[in-house]
């Protein structure tokens, strides 16, 4: 130990000397400064790290405030008595056996002087974290005891809740002859959780004794006694924090946590985050965040406003478009329906005129056949008279049997060709039937025998056909009166909003025109409810239930007896009910759970209170998800309809619960309208199967009917000698044989025979003649008769629908004719087929226009419904109806031509001369924050450069931008916001809104990453996270490199613990406010290191404590007994801490003179 005390006359002259060293020092930096030297003054330097080692100045004064006494009472195991740690504002070593307690001492002056929630307690000594509280150390719990049930442990406590606890610290300066008194009281109300306390402050020197004293469990009574006394009392430690750094001129809000971690600092393991944390300032920027987030937010809504303008427009202009398109359909359909209702007038006109001149013509023909007529007639007199005679000369000539052959072989050639005839029908008949062709008698025998068993299977076929064409019969004519009945209910609902059946509709449009009542002023029920959103899966058994109360009709007392005066007296051709809104309804408010629950009114209807009651009195039914439930209520309702009240059960499954086609509830029928064009669909799908089918049934019917004809066929003939016609043949040409004998056995019958021939043709052609223009002279006549009652029929037919006047649709009349012509002339005879072609393309043209003019109407309902549904505060006095298009219309110029502009006026100022700026302001903060960081490390490095780290060798500190990709995506998204923002040119620039959006809302936290969002912002704005730092050691001489590092890895311990020592040293400096130089009186100059130095080496420690030293910081080092022989040197007193018990830990105060005295004294 001998070897560690330095010589007092060493150290004096020591000190003389360095005392001029010091002098030429100032000497020097005052010379610099004069000649405009950077960085800090010569004499802030010179103050901050002066060679003089004494740790008084030449007054004899110690600089800055310094712990002088510590008292504690009823903290840890220090229990009941007061125990008193005196330093006198010296060096001073805390020192004892492991567990005596010096951790407890070293925690009560860091629950002094900092947050509890803050400090890690009995952190140097390796405490595992929650090991010890506030609360272990106010009650005094020392060890662990078994737990009655015998599976856990539980803490032992020296105090009960009720005991008071004090710790209290007393910091004089010397310079300034101030004292201050710090103190905590404490004090525990129940087992656990944390102790009540407040904070005290007062100027002058206080004691546990004589100021905390006696004042029984009244924690009022002490505060009034302290505050007469002068002492301040705080109960938050912000308040009593910033009191205390007032006092001691701590400005640097880093400062006390520096201190808290100089307790137990050993090593400086990552140089970047030492100086971030302990040598650098935290900014404050979330009031400027909580600005931008306050302009972005005025910017947000400016934003909101020109998309909400946007948005509006798109969604305003399909109804324009559609609603201009209806209109135009409209007139187009008009006009289309004008010119098909002058098809008929016009088309009578042109053939009355193409008649009436076809008319003229056939007179004129008939005229000249009848004088043809009367010429041929005397021609054909004249033929026959000379036939006559020529025949009596043949019978005279021998030409009697030759007459007779040729009587035979006229009647045989007719009889042949029957023959030929039937055999013909019967052989292709029989073929048909499966039968043979009849050569001979014994097939045709055979024929005969078959043909019942044909008939048969025929009628069979026949039978089954019909009935399978009754039933496709029945089908067709099902759907088809299906197709009717949707086309109908389709046409009626796309004219309303309601799902109300069309029958009901016509109804009630039949009471009004009868009534003189408005539509809207008798609604059903129906119109006025529906089944919430929210309760979907319910909506069909709230459809089956409230049915019959949907399609009754809500009545008021101002139309009750018109209404009903008018029901009476009308055959109504329906069933209607009709329901008596009074006057004044108390709404019923509905139960939760039940189906009245589930349903939502129509806002805005008068007759709310009404059907409030109405629904809430009558459907009150539970609405029930188990069969338990629902035999358990008496008015019950299960989600498959089934309904039970009054005792009385039901469940009505005629239709299926999801027919939506069925349903009556609500004010949107766009659903229904769908589902019903798709039942309309299906429908017609059926009707064309089973027309197809029936025209597939009577094809085959139709071939069993030829099979019938072909049956009669065969059974009509009689006998075999029906079809002989060979025979007949053979007999014809015998007869013929002996004609040509007897003709060439004459000459004169022979030219006789020849002149009558010549004369008959000539007669044959002469009648003939004669005939066809009898024929054509009755055609004339019949052609006349009808087209003088074709022009009669004319005439009628513009008597009743006279032709136009509008030369205009005339002539579009015309060339629509025209068009259907092509090629053709329009005659009398082709008007009628000309017309219907006309009429077929004019009633397609109408059926498109009706269809398109539908569609638009629809579309322009939907579109107005959609913006009325996102919008309804700027729809509450408007219907979505086609009459309402104006108004939309209105809404939309408006938008487009003012609202729209002014708002994106507005975010285009809000845009450029707030946020941007706000913005640009802010990112120049950073910047400026920026080079403060770079400024302040190169104060500290100068300050660096005079402290020797080595021999002839320094430390210096050297920033580096991060490459911390997040970092530096943040500088690189700020810049772009602001980036050709700010500007007179600048224009509405939703890409800049967008870059600034998505940089403002992860300040403001994203939804589901508000966490992460939370540390990317503290990160990113936080400039010292900008720089990663080393340190570089250097030749003081040549600043040449000796040596690089990021972190103290790699080095042995001593030379950990010497570079933690010199940044420490450099970082406690600014902190405390040391470097203000020696005319800064008011300054913290108090650090407590708990056992660093022990456990370093003793060249390490030696080389803190002189660096401390020179710093003149008081210092309050605790280490075991084993290293105090290296501590020494550098104290002037010493606290020992005993716990023989384990529960009752005694400090002992001595110098450090009475400690070696003591020392030696055992030695010996």
């Amino acid at each position: 130990m001998a070897g560690g005390i330095r010589c007092p006359a060493r150290r004096l002259s020591c000190r003389a000397g360095r005392r001029e060293i010091r002098r030429r020092a100032f000497n020097r930096q005052d010379k610099q400064e004069s000649k405009g030297g950077r960085g800090m003054s010569a004499q802030a330097q010179a103050g901050l790290f002066s060679l003089d080692d004494l740790s008084i100045d030449d007054a004899g004064t110690r600089p800055g405030f310094r712990l002088h006494r510590l008292e504690l009472l009823n903290w840890g195991t220090f229990n009941k008595d007061v125990r008193t740690f005196r330093l006198d504002g010296e060096n001073s070593l805390l020192t004892g056996d492991i567990g005596s307690g010096k951790s407890t001492v070293v925690d009560a002056i860091t629950t002094l002087l900092l947050p509890a929630n803050r400090i890690e307690y009995n952190k140097a000594a390796g405490a595992q974290k929650k090991e010890r509280s506030l609360m272990s150390y106010v009650r005094g719990f020392h060890k662990s005891a078994r737990s009655e049930i015998g599976d856990s442990s539980r803490p032992v406590a020296l105090r009960g809740p009720g005991t008071y606890s004090v710790v209290l610290g007393v910091f004089h300066n010397a310079a300034l002859d101030k004292t201050v008194t710090l103190a905590i009281t404490l004090w525990a109300t129940q087992e656990a959780g944390q102790p009540t306390r407040f904070y005290s402050i007062a100027e002058g020197d206080q004691s546990i004794k004589g100021d905390f004293a006696d004042f029984g469990a009244d924690i009022a009574k002490l505060k009034r006694r302290l505050a007469a006394n002068g002492a301040k009392t705080f109960t938050t430690f912000d308040q009593y924090g910033a009191a205390f750094k007032r006092h001691f001129g701590i400005s640097s809000a880093q400062a006390m946590d520096l201190f808290h971690r100089t307790v137990s600092m050993k090593q400086v393991e990552n140089i970047t985050h030492f100086v971030r944390t302990n040598m650098l300032e935290e900014d404050d920027v979330e009031t400027r965040i909580k600005n931008l987030l306050h302009h972005f937010d005025d910017l947000k809504k400016a934003h909101d406003a020109v998309l909400r303008a946007k948005d509006q427009i798109r969604m305003l202009e399909p109804v324009r478009e559609n609603a201009a398109r209806h209109a135009s359909l409209t007139v187009d359909y008009n006009n289309a329906h004008q010119q098909r209702e002058q098809l008929s007038p016009w088309f009578t006109t042109r053939k009355l005129e193409l008649s009436e001149a076809h008319l003229l013509e056939l007179e004129r023909a008939g005229a000249k056949l009848a004088e043809q007529q009367t010429a041929l007639t005397e021609e054909v007199g004249r033929f026959n008279l000379a036939l006559a005679d020529l025949r009596d000369d043949i019978r005279n000539s021998g030409g009697g049997r030759i007459a007779a052959i040729e009587g035979e072989l006229a009647r045989l050639s007719i009889e042949s060709s029957a023959q030929r005839g039937r055999y013909t029908s019967y052989s292709e008949a029989a073929k048909v039937l499966g039968l043979f062709e009849p050569e001979d008698q014994v097939v045709f025998d055979a024929n005969a025998a078959a043909l019942p068993g044909v008939k048969k299977h025929l009628a069979e076929d026949n039978a089954r056909l019909q009935d399978q064409r009754t039933t496709l019969d029945r089908q067709r004519s099902e759907a088809s009166e299906q197709v009717g009945e949707f086309k109908v209910e389709l046409k009626s609902l796309l004219s309303r909003q309601n799902l109300l059946p069309g029958w009901l509709i016509a109804l009630r449009e039949r009471l009004c025109e009868g009534t003189g009542i408005s539509i809207s002023d008798l609604p059903f029920a129906g119109e006025l409810l529906k089944v919430r959103d929210s309760e979907a899966a319910w909506e069909g058994a709230a459809e089956r239930t409230l049915h019959g109360f949907a399609l009754s009709l809500l009545v008021t007392g101002r139309h009750y007896a018109a209404v009903s005066d008018w029901v009476d007296s009308n055959n109504l051709r329906a069933r209607l009910v009709y329901l008596k809104v009074p006057d004044g309804s108390s709404p019923r408010p509905a139960v939760a759970g039940t189906l009245a629950a589930k349903l939502s009114i129509k806002p805005g209807t008068p007759m709310r209170e009404f059907l409030l009651d109405e629904v809430g009195r009558r459907f009150d039914h539970q609405c029930c998800e188990t069969m338990e439930e629902f035999r358990r209520y008496p008015k019950a309702l299960t989600i498959n309809g089934q309904l039970k009240g009054g005792g009385r059960h039901e469940k009505d499954d005629r239709k299926a619960l999801t027919d939506r086609s069925t349903y009556v509830l609500g004010w949107d029928n766009h659903d229904k309208i769908a589902r019903l064009r798709s039942s309309l669909e299906q429908a017609e799908c059926h009707a064309r199967t089973a027309a197809d089918g029936l025209g597939r049934i009577d094809g085959q019917l139709g071939n069993l009917g030829r099979q019938q004809q072909d049956i009669g066929t065969v059974t009509s003939v009689g006998s075999f000698a029906g079809l002989d016609w060979r025979t007949t043949v053979r007999t014809m040409e015998s007869l013929a044989q002996e004609k040509a004998v007897l003709e060439s056995s004459s000459d004169i019958l022979r030219e006789l025979t020849e002149r009558e021939t010549s004369t008959k043709a000539r007669l044959d052609k002469a009648t003939k003649k004669l005939g066809d223009l009898g024929e054509r002279i009755g055609a004339t006549k019949n052609s006349i008769q009808g087209i003088t009652e074709q022009i009669a029929d004319c005439h009628e037919s513009l008597a009743e629908t006279p032709l136009t006047s509008d030369a205009g649709l005339l002539a579009e009349v015309g060339r629509l004719a025209q068009l259907a012509l092509e090629s053709e002339v329009l005659t009398y005879k082709n008007t009628s087929k000309i017309e219907s072609k006309v009429r077929e393309k004019l009633q397609a043209a109408l059926d498109a226009l009706q269809l398109r003019a539908s569609r638009s109407a629809e579309a322009t309902i939907r579109f107005m419904t959609d913006f009325r549904n996102k919008y309804p505060s700027e729809t509450t006095d408007l219907d979505a109806s086609l009459e309402a298009a104006g108004e939309f219309n209105k809404i939309l110029a408006q938008l487009a031509e003012n609202d729209l502009p002014r708002f994106a006026e507005r975010f285009k100022e809000s845009l450029t001369q707030n946020t941007i700026h706000e913005i640009v302001g802010f990112n120049a903060f950073l910047d400026a924050r920026k080079q403060d960081i770079v400024s302040r490390i190169g104060e500290i490095n100068e300050s660096l450069a005079r402290i020797e780290y080595n021999t002839g060798r320094h430390i210096q500190l050297e920033p580096q931008s991060t490459s911390d990709p997040e970092v530096r995506e943040f500088g690189t998204d700020l810049r772009a916001c602001s980036e050709g923002s700010i500007g007179a040119q600048e224009q509405y620039s939703e890409q800049k809104f967008l870059q600034v959006e998505a940089l403002v809302e992860r300040f403001r936290g994203r939804e589901g990453r508000t966490s992460l969002d939370e540390r990317w912002t503290a990160k990113v704005t936080d400039v010292r996270n900008w720089f990663t730092f080393s340190a570089s050691e250097k030749w003081t001489e040549t600043g040449e490199e000796h040596e690089h590092f990021t972190d103290s890895g790699g080095k042995s311990g001593g030379q950990k613990e010497k570079l933690a020592y010199t940044i420490l040293a450099a970082a406690l400096a600014f902190q405390f406010g040391i470097a203000a130089g020696p005319g800064n009186q008011r300054s913290f100059r108090f650090v407590v290191i708990d056992e660093a130095f022990g456990r370093g080496s003793d060249e390490s420690a030696k080389y803190g404590l002189e660096l401390f030293k020179r710093l003149k910081l008081q210092l309050l080092i605790v280490t075991p007994l084993q290293k105090i022989h290296v501590i020494e040197p550098f104290v002037a007193n010493v606290g020992f801490v005993a716990n023989e018990t384990g529960a009752d830990s005694q400090l002992r105060n001595m110098s450090i003179q009475e400690y070696r005295a003591e020392r030696d004294k055992r030695g010996r």
